[in-house]
């Protein structure tokens, strides 16, 4: 018969299991993904014939299996196309011995039970009118599956027939975990850079799967006896091939940035193009020039990997993708603020090129793809489970517990709500001036981006630092269309005391109006001279041993005594490990109160002291600190809200007490903060290193 221009390409999937201890787990998951890369239009291109293009059971048995092969046979002999046929599970069969496919759905059967499968290839082979005849065979033993060649070459068809055979080991070996199958699956779905528009049983495809498939020795056979029949035989369309030729705006131009450091007249504009210049030119090159090739090398890694990562990100994550959603995800990666505002909003392939090419590979690590993936995870209801395919993505890039890690960041709610928080440190130079306001956006526990305000001496100054902070979140807050509600601020000992937070006005009302202000002391961000930063975190780590305690009622109450020179509450600290009481004042020592307050912020998780002098009634203070203790200190702050509206004590007879007084808090969130900040690995989103910017 005469074949069209683009006759159709059929296929059928066999996924046959066994019963009890030799059942194969992820069979049936390997069986239909297949199948759905081979049927993919922009694959693997066959029909989707629904249940006559994809058998898999228990128990199948020879003659259903060999009645699905024979109708998909007649289909392609009937389309004039080729037919791709795929046998997955058990296979049997002693040294020498064709290969059965246990389709009985017991081992060791009897071999009239089961597929020879020799038989069954050659039988397809010869089937009249095939022209060609692509198999899969991911079985153990699966060696044994190759067809003898009189069987090819004088059978029916006489040899006039292209055959490829692909078989997950030799003929003495076992096959584990359906390697050759998901393998090649993610193979399809990737693409080959520099294969071609087609993906073959060809050398090239075998080096690929001989690097990812380890412990088994898979292989192929090829027989091509059909001059007359059109094209060469090909498994799947080469998806890199296509997007070599579709590079996205921000991949075009780091391609064309390096290529010009190189040669301004060099005309370089696809993966395979950098491919093919390197290898050809980068023992070549000498001096300055080696710098560039460098480069070059880097940005052809970058976009292999970017073009890995949109692959499988657009396949797991893509149906549940929204605009909205993908630009939520792009800030919780921390990308840059102006290219996630940006309008039209920005397409998947430009947020992971985006994070590809300017995100840093410092010692080989994509961190801005680890977080992108893991923000896109958060956004899509992932965050509790990654599916598969992303957990070999990050595995296979050594991305797995960056991943993991800032998915945990982001899952983390400091407040029992998904909302941003805003961190505000003010950092003086040692003397009693605030010098510059450092300011931290903050999701669970992820850090966004951190910007810095210096500010000049007076309160003036310092005032329009900090609204210039709280302006600079509101964008990143109105994007996750989310209320900046709580605000995070960290003093130096003096200014803490002096200078409440919540009350500093800020866009001429107070802080502590709109926001709920938790105040922390910045000491264990700038250590003594006699200390290191680490010396300080251990600090924390131990302040925190009186708050875990889930015993722990309220504080402890310091009597008037105490608190009569530092030298005297310093002796009664003394009997006091660091953080194993929690410190509260109801009146204020009459002298060296910054001396008292900072010996016990050294030693305290948790400082509770009155907000003015006077104080009316000390009992009801302690009760309704005592009361409130569990949701301390957000409870002071919503009192403190309460009392600046005139709302007074009408709403809670024992939550009005708590408007005077004020509390410096440390916990594990706090911690945390200290402990990323001192490693100082996070910068702002406009801050890029010069490899970024080239």
């Amino acid at each position: 018969m005469t074949a069209t221009m683009n006759p159709p390409r059929n296929v059928l999937v066999v996924g046959a299991q066994c019963e009890g201890g030799a059942r194969l787990e992820g069979l049936e998951d390997a069986a239909r993904a297949l199948h759905a890369v081979l049927v993919d239009p922009k694959l693997g291109g066959c029909v989707d014939r629904g249940e006559d293009s994809l058998l898999i059971g228990t128990g199948l048995g020879r003659n259903q299996v060999h009645d699905a092969v024979k109708r998909a046979a007649q289909v392609a002999q009937r389309d004039g196309g080729p037919l791709v046929l795929a046998l997955l599970g058990h296979g049997e069969g002693a040294e020498g011995a064709p290969l059965y496919f246990v389709t009985s759905g017991r081992k060791n059967a009897p071999s009239l039970s089961n597929v020879n499968v020799p038989s069954l290839l050659g039988d397809a082979l010869n089937h009249p009118g095939l022209t060609g005849l692509i198999a899969i065979v991911d079985t153990c033993l699966s060696g044994g599956a190759v067809p003898g060649t009189p069987v090819i070459t004088a059978g029916r068809q006489e040899g006039n027939v292209r055959f490829s055979l692909l078989f997950a080991a030799s003929a003495k070996e076992q096959a584990f975990d359906m390697r050759l199958s998901t393998d090649l699956t993610r193979l399809i779905e990737e693409g080959l850079p520099g294969a071609g528009d087609f993906l073959k049983v060809d050398d090239d495809l075998m080096e690929q799967l001989r690097e990812r498939i380890h412990g088994q020795q898979p292989g192929r056979n090829i027989f091509d006896g059909g001059p007359y029949f059109g094209d060469a035989l090909w498994l799947a369309r080469n998806r890199a091939a296509f997007l070599d030729r579709t590079l996205g705006s921000i991949a075009g131009k780091a391609v064309r940035d390096a290529v010009r450091r190189i040669d301004t007249n060099l005309r370089l504009s696809t993966e395979n193009e950098l491919a093919a210049w390197l290898e050809a030119n980068q023992q070549t090159a000498t001096g300055g020039a080696r710098a560039a090739v460098h480069r070059l090398r880097e940005v052809l890694a970058e976009l292999e990997t970017g073009r890995r990562t949109l692959n499988i990100v657009n396949k797991v994550f893509g149906p549940d993708l929204t605009e909205d959603s993908l630009r939520l995800a792009g800030m919780l990666a921390g990308l840059p603020l102006p290219f996630v505002q940006h309008e039209p909003p920005r397409t998947l392939r430009e947020a992971v090129e985006y994070a590809a090419h300017h995100g840093g590979t410092a010692q080989g690590q994509h961190r801005a793809l680890a977080h992108l993936v893991a923000a896109i995870a958060h956004v899509t209801g992932h965050g509790d489970q990654l599916p598969e395919d992303v957990i070999t993505w990050a595995q296979d890039l050594e991305l797995t517990a960056t991943v993991n890690s800032r998915l945990r960041e982001l899952n983390h709610q400091p407040y029992g709500e998904w909302a941003p928080r805003l961190v505000l440190v003010l950092a003086d130079d040692g003397g009693e001036s605030i010098v510059r306001v450092d300011a931290w956006l903050l999701f669970g526990r992820a850090v966004l981006g951190n910007q810095r305000f210096p500010c000049g001496p007076g309160d003036e100054s310092l005032k329009t630092a900090l609204a210039k902070a709280v302006a600079w979140a509101a964008p990143w807050a109105n994007m996750a269309g989310k209320k900046l509600q709580h605000i995070d601020v960290a003093a130096p000992t003096l200014v803490l005391l002096d200078c409440p937070p919540e009350e500093q006005v800020v866009r001429r009302q107070k802080l502590g109006v709109n926001y709920t202000v938790t105040t922390r002391w910045s000491g264990l961000l700038t250590p003594p001279p006699d200390a290191t930063v680490d010396d300080m975190l251990q600090v924390g780590e131990q302040l925190l041993v009186s708050l875990n305690d889930i015993n722990c009622s309220g504080p402890k109450w310091l009597h008037v005594e105490q608190l009569a020179t530092v030298d005297q509450l310093q002796e009664h600290l003394s009997n006091h490990g660091f953080g194993q009481q929690v410190w509260a004042l109801t009146s204020l020592p009459e002298t060296h109160w910054d001396f008292a307050a900072q010996e016990l912020l050294e030693h305290t998780p948790a400082l509770v002291w009155p907000r003015h002098k006077n104080v009316s009634d000390e009992q009801v203070i302690k009760a309704s600190v005592g009361k409130h203790w569990q949701v301390l200190p957000q409870q002071i702050a919503h009192a403190y809200q309460q009392h600046l509206s005139g709302a007074g004590q009408s709403h809670d007879d024992d939550l009005g007490p708590l408007a005077t007084v004020r509390a410096a808090w440390h916990d594990k969130d706090w911690q945390a903060f200290c402990r990323r900040r001192a490693r100082a690995v996070v910068r702002a989103p406009d801050e890029m290193t010069s490899k970024e910017r080239a």
